[in-house]
């Protein structure tokens, strides 16, 4: 994946799983995790990676590593946007026939 199709991934999916900063911070103390951790978390899980090699480059908890690579896998699989579009009439089936 390229950068840019991953920006537009992280926008895509930002509304549903970014995190309230101000709670994150008064809960934890630290700097809230932001939307491109978390898809950066799910992208190298999916490529095979585990929680031990992302915790010393991120330093979440195993538990939040798996709320937030479940939360934007879920997020991804709702979206209207990156949903599969079938064609649906005639002239749809035989442009994509033809592309």
């Amino acid at each position: 994946m390229n950068y840019s199709a991953f920006l537009k991934l992280c926008f895509i999916i930002q509304p549903q799983v970014q995190v309230n900063e101000d709670m994150s911070r008064h809960r934890t103390g630290k700097d809230p995790v932001t939307v491109e951790m978390m898809l950066h978390c799910l992208l190298r899980w999916l490529a095979g990676g585990s929680y031990l090699d992302l915790k010393i480059s991120t330093g979440i908890s195993q538990a939040a590593f798996y709320h937030y690579i479940y939360k934007c896998m879920d997020v991804i699989l709702a979206s209207t946007e990156l949903a599969y579009k079938f064609p649906e009439t005639e002239e749809e089936l035989n442009k994509a026939a033809q592309g």
